[in-house]
């Protein structure tokens, strides 16, 4: 697995890999240089110290300065390399997720809260990539390093190295069982450090409902208790990030007092010179800062996997099948056929629409009514193919949909929401969303169709007015007449409104109804709608329940066939009768 990781992982530097070459090359002259203090000191005591040498006492100072001019400007550029090329990569997985996630079937993000795929293309991401090229970069200098001191400790004394790079050995086992913990404390903090993220997302979103109920201290204890577990993976993982360097200085040591008892005891008897014995220990205490160092690069490259496999987990997830069809919708001529359409979801035995059959003709308009989980909204997700239907299939123009472009089907298509969803932009960009094209005159008369220029008009900046995240500087009203505009612009022959108006007053109601009559104008619409006076003049109405079409016809025809329409009806009348009742009570108590 590890392999696995390593080798995907180091596929992303194959673009860069010249400029990793170069860095490769920067590290080993680096290092080499980095051990010259090595044979200068051994130089220095034997030839000067010694044998009184004193062009040697002019050579070795110079050397020292030029040397280490050298490996400060190659560190440098080393540097510069080695993280341009890590945040290149961050930036360009980032994007390379972010847009795969984008192509994902829809369940997916069912099945996804927001704020944890916020996590993977911000934290993992950067923990894998930026981790990796870093502790690259550090593996690169401390292994040349380490080699080249390992060179010069054989090649003062064979012996003497031997006793000294015996412990390491004895590292191997205890060093991989911390990696494997590790990896498992990563992915744990980078889940809890997901759940802080959605936490974070859903409170500021629903900021409104979390004032309203009084809920803040809950938010509070929510997002206190992610912290506090995420602060205590941390802390172990720390304590086992940690615990390699000690334990691999106290063995150091105990090798290296070994070297300098049997060392010391050759020196005292002539067997070997002061400049090689002191050389040599330098050498020894030198070597186990990057050898330590490498071991505890490979303790936390296991915190680079554990990002990394988050990431591939959602990268090597199959995406929407885009171009299973061949064919290109242009236009839309005839009618809409759902034939036989039965599906469930995935993650449910029952279904949810069973065996419908229904026709809509083109610049028609069906209306669809049931109670809530009646399947009225799976029935049009099915449409924009969200979803492929479990059995049956749906044709538009004699064609199954399966075999257009998916990319050319929902072109055709416009879809205005009861929540309408509008970004953090001014009011023309948004409506500017439905299509990227458009002119000036397109988008003004966009916006008049649907009544925007009616309040945009009366704002001091007009349509630059920024309208902050989802529109909350906007009434509900003027948020729905936005989206409104959008899918007139979009100019799409197939129209779904979904609740399009449930949430809105009478006063915005009027003003959107008229919007959307503009929209609905020559479009073949589907509008599921819970207030029943909005689809009177619907050319056809379905009644779903229980995934089936229990009635079907006008809204004369059924209020008269004392069915389960009728039922809906008189229930919201009764209840419409009751509040007018209930406010003209509270009216004369007022007076």
């Amino acid at each position: 697995m590890s392999f696995y990781l390593y080798k995907r992982l180091f596929q992303y530097l194959r673009p860069y890999l010249s400029k990793v070459i170069l860095a490769i090359c920067f590290s080993v002259i680096v290092g080499a240089i980095s051990t010259s203090p090595i044979p200068l000191i051994q130089k220095t005591f034997d030839k000067i110290f010694v044998e009184k040498d004193l062009f040697m006492l002019k050579v070795i100072p110079l050397a020292l300065i030029g040397l280490f001019l050298v490996k400060g400007v190659l560190t440098y550029a080393q540097n510069l390399i080695i993280f341009g090329i890590s945040w290149e990569l961050v930036v360009s997985v980032r994007e390379k997720l972010f847009a795969h996630i984008h192509r994902l079937p829809f369940l997916f993000f069912e099945k996804n809260q927001t704020g944890h795929l916020i996590s993977r293309i911000i934290n993992d991401v950067s923990i894998m990539q930026s981790s990796t090229t870093r502790l690259m970069k550090e593996f690169m200098q401390n292994s040349a390093m380490a080699i080249g001191l390992l060179f010069w400790l054989f090649y003062l004394k064979w012996k003497w190295a031997i006793i000294a790079i015996i412990i390491f050995p004895l590292m191997a086992f205890p060093v991989s069982n911390i990696s494997r913990k590790l990896k498992k404390f990563s992915h744990k903090g980078q889940e809890i450090l997901a759940n802080v993220n959605s936490t974070i997302l859903e409170s500021f979103s629903g900021i409104k409902i979390v004032r309203a109920f009084g809920l803040e201290s809950v938010e509070r204890e929510k997002f206190n208790r992610y912290s506090d577990s995420y602060l205590t993976v941390m802390k172990k993982n720390v304590k086992y990030v940690e615990i390699v360097s000690p334990l691999l200085e106290f063995l150091g040591v105990v090798s290296a007092a070994i070297v300098l008892w049997y060392g010391g005891h050759q020196v005292m008897t002539g067997e070997v010179s002061q400049g090689t014995f002191i050389a040599f220990v330098v050498a020894m205490f030198m070597l186990y800062g990057p050898l330590r160092l490498l071991f505890k690069i490979y303790a936390n490259i296991q915190i680079a996997f554990a990002g990394a496999e988050r990431v591939f987990a959602i990268l090597d997830q199959e995406e929407e099948r885009a171009d299973e069809g061949k064919q290109e919708l242009v236009g839309f001529e005839n009618q809409i056929e759902f034939q036989k359409v039965s599906f469930r979801y995935p993650s449910r035995e029952t279904m949810v629409l069973k065996e419908l059959d229904v026709t809509v003709k083109k610049s028609e308009i069906l209306a669809i009514v049931g109670m809530s989980g009646a399947g009225k909204t799976t029935l049009v997700d099915l449409l924009f193919r969200y979803f492929d239907t479990t059995s049956g299939k749906i044709l538009i123009d004699g064609r199954d949909i399966r075999e257009y472009r998916l990319h050319s089907l929902r072109q055709n298509m416009a879809l205005v929401t009861q929540e309408t969803f509008l970004f953090n932009d001014t009011i023309w960009n948004n409506i500017a969303f439905g299509k990227a094209d458009a002119t000036r005159e397109e988008v003004l008369q966009a916006a008049k169709a649907a009544h925007v220029d009616f309040f945009v008009k009366n704002m001091e900046e007009g349509y630059e007015t920024i309208i902050g995240e989802r529109g909350v500087k906007l009434s509900g009203g003027q948020r729905q007449r936005i989206s409104i505009a959008r899918a007139i612009l979009r100019d799409a022959p197939i129209l779904v409104l979904d609740e399009a108006t449930s949430a809105l007053d009478s006063e915005s109601e009027k003003l959107v109804q008229d919007a959307l009559h503009n929209l609905m104008e020559h479009r073949t619409t589907f509008v599921i709608a819970h207030r029943l006076s909005t689809i009177q003049n619907a050319d056809r109405i379905i009644v779903l329940d229980k995934g089936e079409i229990v009635e079907s016809g006008t809204h004369e025809y059924l209020l008269s066939n004392s069915g389960l329409y009728q039922k809906y009806f008189e229930m919201q009348m009764f209840d419409i009768d009751d509040k007018s009742q209930r406010a003209k009570e509270v009216s004369k108590d007022v007076i």
